[in-house]
């Protein structure tokens, strides 16, 4: 009887073993299972006219391992004298990235273009932007373009036109196999019922400029959780893939007579520290004591400067907030922009760190 029992007991334990044994493995390729499911890639986009990387921008992308350059090709605007939309800024290359690197051409158009444009007018800018485009690829022989971007934040009373647009943009690189992608702004996403849903494969969500700039009371417009969280709660639902875009510029708001006049591009608090010429209200606001310049631009005497900036702080609750929406999928992670005075605020580890935090 005790050689029976003993026989049964180390049964027993073999198969509990064997049952904990297979359920860890199952435990370990779910879970491994998700981890694959979600792969980002990081990339940047590059917003200036001329593409001339410099070493540190070369070594920064090496050390982030970055895949992609959302590189600017150029603007479309509505030129009011001719009654016609014209290019704009279009991109002088004078340094091509690594081959490694995969190129997307991003052309920015106004709204305003369409507000404007007529509907015959849309078939002739579809043609000539698609000609543009391709008389620009020459510049990249290396790289096998696989994606085109448009950015325009187009509104209720322009999607029509602007959706034509993009389906006549697909009818023309049609023979080159190239998806097509668009931005989409925080308020696209919640009201998408209304703004409509762009005819492209995928979309890419601008999580910046989400504040009222032009408003004198505003913190800080570039990102604004607060006012993030109020246009949120319809991500899960937006009928597009997303890939996701982040802030690393700063700015200076230009006040005068309550009134915004500009914006003052990667002003730091280091500029305004003559208090013979500027009056530090508080961290992030300044008053001009007299007429002066400042990079180049005159300022008057009562003018007013709010600083907006990130820090990497606000971009981890900014990750933190989106990452349920974005986990268990394939997607672009990106950065706005690409400048060697942007990037020293920002080391390659903190920025590969917010990679880390959507698994």
């Amino acid at each position: 009887m005790l050689t029976t029992k003993r026989t049964s007991h180390t049964g027993n334990s073999s198969f509990f073993i064997l049952h904990s044994s297979l359920l860890f493995l199952f435990l370990f390729l779910s879970c491994q299972d998700k981890q694959q499911q979600t792969s980002t890639h990081l990339g940047f986009y590059h917003w200036k006219t001329a593409l001339n990387l410099s070493s540190k921008e070369t070594a920064y992308l090496d050390s982030l391992q970055a895949e992609k350059l959302y590189i600017k090709f150029f603007d479309v605007d509505w030129d009011f004298n001719q009654q016609k939309p014209k290019p704009l800024a279009t991109l002088q290359v004078q340094t091509i990235p690594s081959k490694e690197i995969a190129i997307i051409p991003t052309i920015f158009i106004t709204n305003r273009t369409f507000q404007q444009i007529k509907n015959k007018q849309i078939v002739v800018l579809s043609e000539q932007i698609a000609a543009k485009i391709k008389e620009q690829f020459k510049a990249f022989p290396q790289h096998t373009i696989q994606q085109i971007q448009f950015d325009c934040d187009w509104s209720r009373t322009t999607k029509e036109k602007y959706f034509s647009f993009l389906e006549l943009m697909r009818q023309e690189l049609a023979t080159l196999d190239i998806e097509l992608s668009a931005t989409i702004r925080l308020h696209q996403v919640k009201y998408f019922e209304k703004t409509g849903i762009p005819p492209v494969e995928r979309g890419l969500l601008m999580f910046y400029n989400m504040g009222e700039v032009m408003k004198p009371s505003t913190k800080n417009s570039i990102l604004d959780l607060t006012v993030a969280k109020q246009y949120t709660t319809t991500l899960a639902n937006y009928p597009l893939p997303l890939d996701l875009g982040l802030p690393l510029f700063r700015w200076g708001v230009l006040f005068r007579h309550g009134k915004m006049i500009q914006l003052i591009n990667q002003l730091a608090p280091t500029s305004l520290v003559d208090t013979t010429r500027f009056l530090a209200k508080d961290p992030n606001h300044y008053m001009v004591l007299k007429g002066t310049y400042l990079n180049g631009l005159y300022l008057y005497e009562a003018d007013e400067i709010r600083l907006e900036a990130i820090s990497i702080k606000e971009l981890n609750a900014a990750v933190d907030l989106l990452s349920p929406y974005f986990k268990n999928t394939n997607f672009d992670l990106l950065f706005y922009h690409l400048d060697e005075e942007i990037i020293e605020g920002f080391s390659s580890e903190e920025l590969k760190n917010l990679e880390l935090r959507i698994y």
